[in-house]
C-alpha cells in the first residue's frame, strides 16, 4: 500500500483516523496501541516476510535503550549502534531489502544516542513502538528524532481531534499528492528513457535526463514528505519538514540546509558533531564534512555512483566553507547558477547506472554543437523548473492557510485533479533507499 493508492486514500487513511480518535476516547494508551496496530497493518501490505526484521529491530533497540537508561554505559550504546549498522548493511546490500529499513533504523539509532545523553527518558514498549513504526514516516521518512516525537506521544491533547490540524494536514497531503502525480510522474518515463545511454546520447536528451531527474526527484520526494507530514498533522503529530525550496539555494551549504533536512540533521547530530565538527580547526572540519557526505552517499547505496556523488558534495562543501572563511562573495544570480549546475551534474552521477554512463551524459551536456529545439518533454521539464524556482513551497502555502470554504474547495480541487491522473502513478523514488 502506498500513499497514492485508492485504497489508502479512500479506505485506510480515513478509517485509521476515525478509529484512532474513537480508541483515544477510551484512553491514551488505547490510542497508542491502535497507532502501532495500524502501522503494522500498513507495513504488512508490503509483505509479511518483512515483519521479522522490523520486529527484531524494534525489540532489540528497546532492550538496549532500557540497558542504556539503567546503566548509562557507553558499551551498550556502541553495541546498539553496531547491531543497527550490521542489520542495515546485511539487508541493504545482500538483497531482499525490507521497505523503510534505512529510515526506521536511523530513527532508532537517534533514540539510543538521546537516551545515552539523557535528553529523553524511555517510556513503555508500546509508546516506543509507536515512535519507531508510525506509518507516515516509517517507509521513506522524514527521519524523526525521539526528542520531537516522544513528548508529543505523551501529550494528552494528541488524543483529541484538532480540526484545524486535520484541515491543514489534508491540505498538505493534497499538495504532496499533486506534486507526485501531476509533476514527478509526468516526466518519469522520458527521464528513464534518457538515462539509457547505450550508443551515446544527444545534447538535448542529456539535459532532459539531468534537469528532468532533478525535477522528478525533488517533486517525488518532497511530495512524499508533504503527504507524510500532512498525515502526521491529521493525527496531531508535528513531523519535521524535509524540504525548503532547495533549488533556490545560493550555495552548496545552503542547499544541504534545504534538501532532505531531516537526514541532514541526523548526519550533523550523529556523524559530523561526534567526529569533532569544526571544533579543532579547518583541516578537521574539512575531513569531517567529507566523511559525513561519504556516509550520506553510502546510505543511499554501495555503488560507486553513490560514493562519487557523496565525495563530490563533501568536496564542494569543504570549498564552500573555505570560500566563506575568506569572505569572498559573488552576485546572487552567479552564486545560484553555479550551485544549481553543480547539484544537477551530481544528480546525473547519483541516478546513472554506472560512472561510465554518467560521464557519457555529462559530456553530451557540454556538446553545444549538437543543440536542438525543445520538444514536448523538455517544455514539461521547463515548467517543473519554473515551479521549483518561483512558486511558493509547502510551508509558505500553509502559512497562508485559513480554515474556510475557499481552502476546502481548493484542496478538494487539487485532490480531484490528482485522482484523474492516479492510475499511472509509480512507486516513490526513495522507496529504494
Amino acid at each position: 500500500m502506498i500513499f497514492t493508492s485508492y485504497e489508502f486514500i479512500c479506505v485506510f487513511l480515513p478509517a485509521s483516523l476515525i478509529i484512532f480518535f474513537a480508541f483515544s476516547k477510551l484512553s491514551c494508551n488505547a490510542g497508542i496501541c491502535f497507532l502501532v496496530v495500524s502501522s503494522l497493518l500498513f507495513y504488512g501490505v508490503s509483505g509479511v516476510k518483512y515483519f521479522p526484521a522490523l520486529l527484531i529491530s524494534v525489540c532489540m533497540n528497546y532492550f538496549v535503550c532500557m540497558k542504556i537508561e539503567s546503566s548509562a554505559k557507553k558499551s551498550w550504546l556502541i553495541s546498539g549502534v553496531m547491531f543497527n549498522i550490521l542489520m542495515l548493511g546485511y539487508f541493504k546490500y545482500a538483497g531482499n531489502l525490507p521497505p523503510g529499513i534505512s529510515f526506521w533504523t536511523f530513527s532508532q539509532i537517534a533514540c539510543l544516542a538521546e537516551i545515552y545523553r539523557s535528553s529523553i527518558r524511555l517510556g513503555g514498549f508500546t509508546e516506543y513502538s509507536a515512535f519507531a513504526v508510525f506509518f507516515p514516516y516509517m517507509i521513506s521518512g522524514p527521519v524523526v528524532n525521539p526528542r520531537d516525537i516522544l513528548p508529543q506521544l505523551r501529550n494528552e491533547s494528541l488524543y483529541r481531534p484538532d480540526y484545524e490540524n486535520i484541515a491543514k494536514g489534508i491540505t498538505l497531503f493534497a499538495i504532496g499528492l499533486f506534486k507526485k502525480v501531476c509533476f514527478a510522474d509526468m516526466i518519469a518515463s522520458s527521464v528513464n528513457a534518457n538515462f539509457v545511454v547505450y550508443g551515446g546520447i544527444k545534447f538535448s536528451d542529456a539535459w532532459l535526463a539531468a534537469l528532468g531527474y532533478g525535477m522528478q526527484l525533488y517533486f517525488d520526494f518532497s511530495g512524499y514528505s508533504d503527504m507524510a507530514v500532512g498525515i502526521g498533522l491529521m493525527f496531531g503529530l508535528k513531523l519535521p519538514a524535509n524540504f525548503e525550496s532547495p533549488y533556490k539555494s545560493l550555495s552548496i551549504i545552503d542547499f544541504w540546509r534545504r534538501w532532505h533536512m531531516s537526514l541532514g540533521a541526523w548526519i550533523r547530530d550523529y556523524i559530523y558533531i561526534p567526529l569533532g565538527g569544526s571544533r579543532q580547526g579547518e583541516m578537521t572540519r574539512t575531513r569531517n564534512v567529507i566523511l559525513a557526505m561519504l556516509f550520506t552517499g553510502l546510505w543511499h547505496g554501495l555503488g560507486w555512483t553513490f560514493v562519487v556523488w557523496g565525495l563530490a558534495h563533501g568536496l564542494m562543501l569543504a570549498v564552500n566553507h573555505t570560500w566563506r572563511k575568506f569572505g569572498f562573495r559573488l552576485p546572487a544570480l552567479v552564486s545560484w547558477g553555479i550551485t544549481f549546475m553543480c547539484v544537477i551534474i551530481c544528480w546525473v552521477i547519483f541516478r546513472a547506472e554506472s560512472l561510465n554512463d554518467a560521464m557519457t551524459i555529462i559530456r553530451a551536456m557540454m556538446d553545444f554543437g549538437n543543440f536542438a529545439l525543445p520538444n514536448h518533454d523538455e517544455k514539461i521539464t521547463s515548467l517543473l523548473l519554473f515551479a521549483a524556482l518561483f512558486m511558493p513551497n509547502s510551508r509558505q502555502i500553509l502559512e497562508r492557510f485559513r480554515p474556510n470554504i475557499i481552502w476546502l474547495v481548493a484542496a478538494f480541487g487539487v485532490v480531484v485533479i490528482s485522482f484523474v491522473n492516479l492510475s499511472g502513478v509509480s512507486d516513490f523514488l526513495y522507496f529504494q533507499f
